[in-house]
């Protein structure tokens, strides 16, 4: 039952407002706690988050996706930490192998249960891995 474990944190970093509601509300719908930023402004603060998950679109303004990710993959708190990179770049799939991101999903979603399975598979093999 959800009432007996902690939420899992999710950060979203997405630029399209529209988009980023609708993440918000899916992963809410599922019970977890979700943080929302439409630009990375300060790499520390997104550390200071403490996230289980980070959903960062690959389009950015100032810093793309990838190079967040590689940040959170290079630092000893988020290394462990799953992220999913999301984008409606048609190579996704390669600013994902490049930053060794945990997963990818292109957008739009055609398949809204696409997004919250692959989120509930990235946090339960991250969990089995510690």
């Amino acid at each position: 039952m959800l009432q007996h474990r902690m939420k899992e944190h999710i950060v979203v970093i997405e630029d399209n407002p529209d988009i980023l509601e609708v993440v918000e509300h899916l992963l809410n719908e599922e019970g977890y706690q979700v943080t929302t930023m439409s630009a990375l402004h300060d790499i520390d603060a997104l550390l200071a988050l403490n996230a289980d998950l980070y959903i960062l679109d690959e389009q950015l303004p100032y810093i793309n996706g990838h190079i967040i990710c590689i940040i959170l993959k290079s630092k000893p708190q988020t290394r462990n930490k799953p992220v999913l990179l999301i984008s409606a770049l048609e190579e996704v799939n390669q600013f994902a192998t490049l930053c060794e991101a945990d997963g990818y999903l292109k957008k739009p979603f055609l398949n809204i249960a696409e997004l919250t399975t692959l989120v509930k598979n990235l946090l339960r093999s991250s969990q089995l891995s510690m």
